[in-house]
């Protein structure tokens, strides 16, 4: 269903905010999908991460229009992104199913959906492959948009855990290893909470993908 404003107002580009179609030919070409490869180290293991558009003012604003905004011209957009990115993944270290990383629970309220788990419901339907909502949040955590580096990972030490644990799994089906979702990655801090709790369940997991990568903060 649309947002109350996408049924009210008229079409505005989601980068600039021009009358006009979704995104404008301008803003388009910053975000315009290619592959972008980052690695995370946890637990003695190195993870690959694939991205498809580098973050930029349009980025933000096609980011923030999806999660803040509801609009559903910018999840199709983060969708085709996450896509690009999921195609070069699989070709390259194999598919698998896929976990979206959870909203915090006042965010989800405050949304009226999950949105990560939302978006990766809509790419695992259109690859043929599971979405598993099998993480959830131990704690409560800070908004992270002020935090540094160092702040980021301490924010989010121990903040994920398994809804399913690794007993479990077997008997839901869940054979294939996981592949973990975002829509953005900085510092990769909420990306390697999720794989260690995940992998520490005892679930195999081979990498991530997102829909925009940022430079890495210090």
């Amino acid at each position: 269903m649309k947002s109350l404003a996408e049924l009210i107002f008229p079409s505005r580009c989601i980068g600039c905010s021009q009358l006009g179609i979704s995104i404008c030919s301008v803003c388009r070409k910053g975000w315009h999908p290619h592959i972008y490869f980052r690695e995370l180290s946890i637990l003695g293991e190195t993870y690959p991460v694939i991205s498809a558009v580098q973050y930029s003012p349009i980025a933000s604003n096609v980011l923030l229009s999806a999660k803040e905004s509801n609009l559903s011209a910018a999840d199709n957009l983060l969708i085709k992104a996450i896509s690009h990115s999921l195609i070069f993944f699989t070709k390259k270290y194999g598919a698998g199913d896929l976990v979206g990383i959870p909203s915090r629970k006042s965010a989800t309220r405050k949304r009226g959906r999950n949105f990560m788990v939302e978006i990766t419901d809509s790419i695992a339907a259109d690859h043929a492959v599971n979405s598993l909502d099998i993480l959830q949040h131990t704690r409560s955590v800070s908004d992270q948009s002020q935090l540094n580096a160092e702040q980021r990972a301490r924010n989010l030490a121990g903040a994920f855990t398994p809804s399913l644990n690794s007993s479990q799994s077997a008997s839901c089906g869940n054979t294939r290893p996981l592949i973990i979702v975002d829509d953005l990655i900085t510092t990769g801090a909420t990306l390697a909470e999720a794989i260690r709790a995940l992998r520490t369940a005892g679930f195999a997991v081979i990498g991530a993908v997102t829909g925009s990568v940022a430079k890495p903060l210090r």
